[in-house]
């Protein structure tokens, strides 16, 4: 009878560790996917997650899961990050919309997402009659006109007013 009940708890063990093995495995990937924020944090991710999944091209969070590439191949937390926005969300700490996260040149143009320089992209749209991407007035960071959440801006226009504004863009 002992080596009857040894076999049985020996095939729970095994059972409940693959149990826990499989769990996990969809745990984490279930945490890589962008359902993941808006299903553990609730509202603040409600916005930028539909944005992710919506069929607005205007948009670069579609265009980015177009690409396949998710939220977290441009946001990668830290672990205290994530700690801190947990605290904050449970204890409702938190104003929306989100404060729009500020990124340099170099975070979109390092190689592995766009391997494209300021000087290539100016030669690229140099037949406009504005070019946005010469540095004519001023330097400006690819963010301050394309945004991921939001509808991009076409800066130009705030003083070009005949400048071509592309479909879905805001002038500011």
């Amino acid at each position: 009878m002992n080596d009857r009940k040894r076999t049985k708890g020996l095939i729970a063990l095994g059972v409940a560790a693959v149990v826990v093995v499989a769990a996990g495995a969809g745990f984490w990937v279930w945490h890589e996917q962008p359902s993941f924020c808006n299903a553990i944090c609730h509202t603040p991710m409600d916005p930028y997650v539909e944005d992710y999944y919506a069929d607005d091209a205007t948009l670069l969070a579609t265009s980015h899961r177009v690409a396949d590439v998710s939220c977290l191949d441009c946001h990668v937390p830290t672990l205290s990050e994530q700690l801190a926005e947990g605290v904050t969300w449970v204890a409702g700490g938190y104003a929306l919309p989100l404060e729009q996260r500020q990124f340099d040149n170099a975070f979109c143009t390092n190689g592995s997402c766009h391997s494209i320089g300021q000087d290539s992209l100016a030669q690229i749209t140099a037949q406009r009659e504005y070019n946005p991407h010469s540095n004519y007035h001023e330097e400006l960071a690819c963010g301050t006109c394309h945004k991921s959440h939001t509808a991009s801006v076409m800066q130009c226009a705030q003083c070009h007013s005949d400048a071509d504004v592309p479909a879905g863009w805001v002038v500011r």
